[in-house]
């Protein structure tokens, strides 16, 4: 048994077909199958039962799946600390909501990347949904991310701050006078909000749902330059962070009633504990006042 033959195993388990697998994998089918008989030959165990239109696992075969998903998790984990370590400049991907970003990355790029020159940063923005999945797939090595009380995710978390969501209106919108505003307040009013898929947007939503109605949504986006933009010319009003709104001289922060608080934290898979960069950025971030 080696490692190649594990994952040509996993990955028909996982597509289900040889064909799919080896479409998948890049390989002729016919060098798949033999790799799976041969791990047949050596266990003397059956590992598919095959069919005319497929194959399903046999309890054998579930045996060696969980073991061999446990193996190569462990063995790309140990690619990952040794290739790093045998490289002068790594790479640490970092996923990041645009609202998080204009946060934080101004910290990160003044103090963090200077004092770790053997660091590169690869920044992807997007929301939640979108860099969760990314982080627990790979693509990315860690995130930060919006989220209510509770961070109902399968991943290895570090709380950051928690901040205030409110309205961001222009000053010449008459609600800039207000000092805090309701749900059936904004109702009729036009909205720039971000995309599905981003932690604000839903929370904004169970904000309008709780009063029994919904906002007027004028568009989605999920370029925070745009949506400024469209604050700033009093065209919508919008839902910020208010440390952000604090750095925009052409907006106004309008308390939400009820309030709406995020917490903000970063997320990595635990298999990556023991990557320098991550450890690095965590101490970073635990040492540095960021907001």
């Amino acid at each position: 048994m080696n490692f190649l033959q594990l994952k040509y195993f996993v990955a028909v388990c996982e597509f289900g077909t040889v064909s799919a697998a080896a479409d998948y994998l890049h390989i002729a089918q016919p060098s798949l199958s033999l790799a799976i008989k041969e791990l047949e030959k050596e266990f003397g165990a059956l590992l598919f039962h095959r069919k005319h239109k497929g194959m399903s696992i046999t309890p054998e075969g579930e045996t060696l799946l969980n073991m061999a998903r446990e193996i190569l998790e462990k063995t790309e984990a140990a690619e990952k600390v040794m290739r790093e370590l045998g490289k002068n400049k790594k790479l640490l991907k970092i996923g990041i909501p645009p609202m998080i970003a204009s946060l934080i990355l101004p910290a990160l790029y003044e103090k963090f990347v200077p004092n770790n020159p053997d660091l590169t940063l690869d920044i992807t923005e997007g929301g939640r949904e979108e860099l969760v999945k990314m982080v627990e797939d790979d693509s990315l090595d860690l995130a930060f991310v919006s989220h209510g009380k509770t961070l109902d995710v399968d991943l290895e978390f570090m709380h950051i701050d928690t901040l205030k969501i409110v309205c961001a209106a222009s000053p010449e919108n008459p609600i800039a006078k207000k000092t805090q505003i309701s749900p059936l307040d904004l109702s009729k009013l036009p909205a720039v909000m971000y995309k599905d898929g981003f932690f604000q947007s839903s929370e904004i939503r169970n904000w309008f749902s709780g009063a029994h109605t919904e906002p007027n949504i004028l568009m989605k986006t999920n370029q925070l330059s745009t949506m400024i933009k469209i604050i700033s010319t009093n065209t919508a009003i919008g839902f910020l962070f208010e440390k952000l709104i604090e750095k925009e001289k052409g907006l106004v922060a309008v308390p939400l009633s009820p309030p709406i608080t995020a917490e903000i934290s970063l997320v990595w898979k635990k298999k990556n504990f023991s990557v320098s960069g991550i450890k690095r950025l965590k101490e970073f971030l635990k040492s540095t006042d960021l907001f």
